[in-house]
């Protein structure tokens, strides 16, 4: 669940080095449903046996599934929001190192953990949000996930450099110019990153991803766009961040992945369109 400040500010936990799954990164506040519990009933008592906080009123956001890289398997997660005049001195922290209110616009400072970043479009694009807060203008990529004869799909290693998610594995792409069709950006700027001038008819729409971009402060609009082609990395001229190379799928899901990877990445591998390109 995530309860809201005065401010606008999220409820998060940074959690410590012994929890069981994503030690030392902040996530958001809550746990297991056990037997005979409903979601709802869930997410009071953590909240209570987390924070010692009661007596809030939970709004049901949504229930998402997402792969967990600790674990290596899928989390259903059932997401609630609260609206509160709480401040840090009224939790107490009952668990990890500290849980305390957070600038959302500040998240990609910190060491994040995967749940927030499917958890973070859909509380600040809620109605509840934005209704008190506003919601900031967005921003339009368009993104590419090209796959090998081998199965393997194209990814790229950003530099410390990158204004996005810095020092993390990517997909190659960027920001839409203005007026640009996605797909027309898309086929732009592989070209730009990796020298590989795609020919026309590639690419295939696959899903247009709501990623939240902490440096900008919004939740923007990523067309996703997929691919096969017969490269190897041989063939790719790396001209942003550290590589782009082609990885396996299963060192892929579990590699360090920006806010979009997260979302991008397990949702491609798990799909019938990677299948079908990948010849499985």
């Amino acid at each position: 669940m995530v309860l809201v400040d005065a401010r606008g500010w999220l409820l998060l936990q940074e959690r410590d080095e012994d929890a069981p799954v994503n030690p030392d990164e902040w996530s958001l506040v809550g746990g297991g449903v056990e037997d005979g519990e409903t979601d709802a009933e869930a997410a009071v008592r953590e909240l209570a046996e987390e924070t010692e906080v009661t007596g809030v009123d939970l709004t049901h956001v949504d229930n998402v599934r997402y792969f967990c890289d600790d674990c290596g398997e899928d989390h259903d997660l059932a997401l609630y929001l609260a609206l509160t005049d709480l401040t840090d001195d009224d939790v107490v922290c009952h668990e990890g190192r500290q849980i305390v209110f957070v600038d959302p616009r500040t998240i990609h400072t910190l060491r994040w953990g995967r749940n927030l970043v499917h958890g973070l479009p859909r509380v600040l694009g809620h109605p509840t949000y934005v209704e008190r807060f506003g919601r900031a203008e967005p921003h339009a990529f368009g993104c590419v996930l090209l796959v090998d004869a081998e199965g393997r799909i194209l990814l790229q290693e950003r530099d410390e450099h990158a204004p996005i998610d810095p020092d993390k594995w990517g997909l190659s792409g960027g920001h839409l110019e203005p007026g640009e069709d996605p797909e027309s950006g898309a086929y732009r700027e592989v070209e730009e990153e990796t020298g590989v001038r795609l020919a026309s008819g590639t690419l295939h729409h696959f899903e247009t991803f709501e990623v939240f971009h902490p440096t900008y402060g919004s939740i923007d609009q990523v067309h996703l766009f997929v691919g096969r082609v017969e490269l190897t990395d041989d063939d790719i001229d790396c001209r942003e961040g550290r590589q782009i190379v082609f990885v396996e799928p299963d060192r892929a899901r579990r590699l360090d992945l920006t806010m979009t990877g997260v979302l991008a990445v397990p949702a491609f591998l798990d799909s019938d369109a990677y299948r079908s390109l990948a010849g499985r």
